[in-house]
């Protein structure tokens, strides 16, 4: 029974119910209530807001995504929207730690409402309002400063533990009703615990809804093609999600951790799982050889195909007819040619099989040793799974200009074997390969992660598939679909519980460039870069926030916001800066800019060196050893003389040279800072030695 479970069948006091969340997740050693505590505590300690020397704690408050209290994903504003806006803020902070009531909580808003009307922020960021009350005034506001998610579990809180709550007003308003009713119930309980139970009881809440729905379409969904597995387990609605941005913002490790998520450690139940994953890629020859070394070497078709293995194959290739036809096809195919009971012209190698004169098929010792790879498979299949053995269940693919729908569904193979004999198999690709998976095993999600997915011809990638990849086209949904394919003829639907997941660098390709047709089958995660993650990492004096920042202002004015440089750029720069390493971590960002930025903007501005210089700030430095990029100019006349028909007489000649990576200016500190400090100059003798 669980937590929640509990509450509703009046198990549990609300005391009861925060003591065994706090259990469950350890909270007096937990990472979350220890910042908590020591933010609002720091809090509490500073006596005024109002002046610069607190800017970073202001910073903390209203820009930072995570600090402590609660994390806010989208709902903070940018980098020079809490620049322009630090002034208001900062008299906002001190109203608030003066008076964190209703009348500020309402001044509070009015004064975010005016800033938007005059342009200093973009949007109403209400739920980052909420965290700074919740910051100052721990013991009267929760964390939860999501309204809807606040409302979820105070609603609960109300019903099941009859606290008598109006629950009408703010959220300012409903926090503190709800904290009252709480102490009057719990005096004693840490009021840091009752606001980290408040929202884990919210996502306790939520993931049970989500569970609900999810029962609810598998009861309601019927399937109607036929299908080897009869009872289908749709975990949740299929997702086909890419994710997009500029370049070194995070996509492809955004796939990485994705990865995670279909990635377990072999445990008894998924031993068919581990098992799919070594029988998905092999030919039938190959199967039947592992069935043959399982049953003594020798065996009748029946045997064979009756055969764990053998079944586990055909379910991986939604075969459930004519087994026996495609046994004994491998096992004539595959026979040794001096068999004196097999009369079949089209052997292959490598030859293995022969047959007795009463139907027995067996393996010939002797030629054993062209398929040691199956022999050492075979043991590894008697093992069976480490516990400790990853279980992958994606697959990984990147797309490119000449990548087809042979390689991606199914096509035609030219194979050859030993003796030179050419055959034409049509064997599925890899997205065919993982929904064969997907289908034998419908207790667990799949999924394929296409990195570079605007790179490729979706058209031709896909083909008559595109439709079927449509989240309520999956088998097993309301509208499922098949169709067939266009080589083997074979009925196909995308499984229910294959996932589609890609990856798309903006700077190669717009998101409004896309394939129509693909764009309405996914959803689009943008990924900009992420200024906070380099938020006070300073390498000699360089801070890395201010000069991104810097960089990709001036290219949002030159080009476009899609062709911004990522975070991810400079994060080697923030490790060793972690690790207590300056040194390495100015390395690191010489490395950056020689090998990453430069080369990125040689490439975005088409070796446009004026403008290249213009991102750089070289022409706002008013030392010429501070410039990475240097103007030169040669008068007309003095190059070519008199007449030389080139423009007018007088005119000058203006070219660009980067300096090599090996002079003096890539090891200078002040050099990167006066990108976004140009007028911080002349240089001197302390700023090339200690920067």
């Amino acid at each position: 029974m669980t937590l929640v479970d509990s509450v509703e069948a009046g198990r549990l006091t609300i005391s009861e119910l925060i003591d065994a969340l706090a259990k469950d997740k350890n909270y007096t050693a937990s990472r979350w209530y220890q910042r908590y505590r020591a933010f609002t505590t720091l809090l509490q300690q500073t006596s005024t807001f109002a002046e610069p020397a607190t800017d970073g704690l202001v910073k903390q408050l209203w820009y930072e995504r995570d600090n402590g209290i609660a994390s806010i994903r989208q709902g903070v504003p940018s980098l020079a929207e809490y620049q322009q806006s630090l002034p208001l803020l900062r008299e906002l902070t001190e109203r608030i730690r003066q008076q964190p009531d209703e009348e500020t909580y309402q001044y509070v808003g009015n004064a975010l409402q005016q800033a938007k009307e005059n342009g200093l922020l973009k949007r109403m960021y209400w739920s980052l309002r909420n965290r700074v009350f919740a910051a100052f005034s721990p013991e009267n506001y929760t964390s939860t400063v999501d309204e809807n998610a606040f409302n979820k579990a105070a609603e609960f809180l109300n019903q099941h533990f009859h606290l008598g709550l109006v629950l009408t007003g703010n959220w300012l308003q409903k926090n503190y009703e709800l904290k009252q009713a709480i102490h009057a119930q719990s005096p004693d309980t840490d009021p840091y615990y009752v606001n980290m139970a408040i929202w884990h009881l919210y996502e306790l809440l939520r993931e049970r809804d989500n569970e609900q729905k999810q029962e609810k379409v598998a009861s309601t969904t019927s399937i109607t093609r036929s299908e080897p597995i009869e009872n289908k387990i749709i975990l949740h609605s299929p997702t086909n999600v890419i994710f997009f941005g500029p370049p070194g913002t995070g996509k492809t490790f955004r796939l990485q951790q994705k990865m995670k998520e279909y990635t377990s450690h072999a445990v008894p139940a998924d031993r068919d799982a581990w098992l799919d994953s070594r029988l998905e890629s092999l030919n039938w020859m190959q199967v039947i050889t592992l069935v043959l070394l399982d049953l003594g070497k020798r065996a009748k078709v029946r045997q064979i195909i009756e055969h764990m293995w053998f079944q586990r194959k055909a379910l991986l290739n939604g075969r459930n007819g004519n087994l026996s036809n495609t046994a004994w096809a491998a096992l004539q195919s595959y026979t040794v040619p001096e068999s004196l009971t097999v009369d079949y012209k089209n052997r292959r190698e490598p030859a293995v099989f022969n047959k007795t004169d009463n139907s027995e098929w067996f393996l010939v010792d002797s030629q054993l040793e062209q398929v040691e790879d199956l022999v050492e498979l075979y043991a590894e299949l008697k093992r069976g799974p480490k516990s400790a053995e990853a279980i992958q269940r994606f697959a990984v693919v990147t797309f490119h200009q000449s990548y087809g729908y042979e390689e991606f569904i199914e096509g035609i193979r030219a194979r050859s074997d030993e003796s030179g004999n050419i055959s034409y198999p049509i064997e599925p690709g890899i997205f065919m390969r993982l929904c064969q998976r997907a289908n034998a095993d419908p207790g667990h999600r799949y999924a394929i992660f296409i990195d570079e997915i605007n790179r490729g011809n979706i058209s031709k990638i896909f083909g008559e598939l595109i439709s079927l990849i449509e989240v309520d086209k999956r088998a097993g949904m309301p509208n499922a679909m098949s169709l067939q394919l266009a080589y083997s003829g074979d009925h196909f639907s995308v499984p229910g519980n294959v996932d589609i997941i890609g990856a798309m660098n903006t700077a190669d390709r717009s998101l409004a460039l896309m394939d129509t047709a693909l764009r309405r089958r996914f959803d689009f995660v943008e990924m900009m870069p992420d200024l906070s993650l380099l938020s006070e990492a300073k390498v000699k004096g360089i801070e890395l926030e201010s000069l991104l920042e810097k960089l990709n202002s001036r290219i949002e004015a030159l080009y476009d916001r899609e062709h911004t440089l990522g975070h991810a750029f400079f994060m080697p720069v923030k490790n060793a800066l972690d690790a207590g390493d300056e040194e390495a971590a100015f390395k690191q960002l010489k490395i950056a800019f020689q090998k990453k930025i430069i080369p990125l903007l040689q490439e975005y501005f088409f070796d446009d060196w004026n403008k290249i210089r213009l991102v750089l700030a070289d022409n706002q430095k008013q030392d010429d050893n501070l410039q990475f990029v240097i103007e030169k100019t040669d008068d007309l006349d003095t190059l070519f003389g008199n007449n030389h028909g080139l423009r007018r007489h007088d005119q000058q000649s203006t070219a660009y040279e980067l300096k090599d990576f090996d002079q003096e200016i890539w090891n200078i500190p002040q050099a990167y800072r006066s990108i976004y400090q140009p007028q911080q100059t002349p240089l001197d003798e302390q700023a090339v030695n200690h920067g």
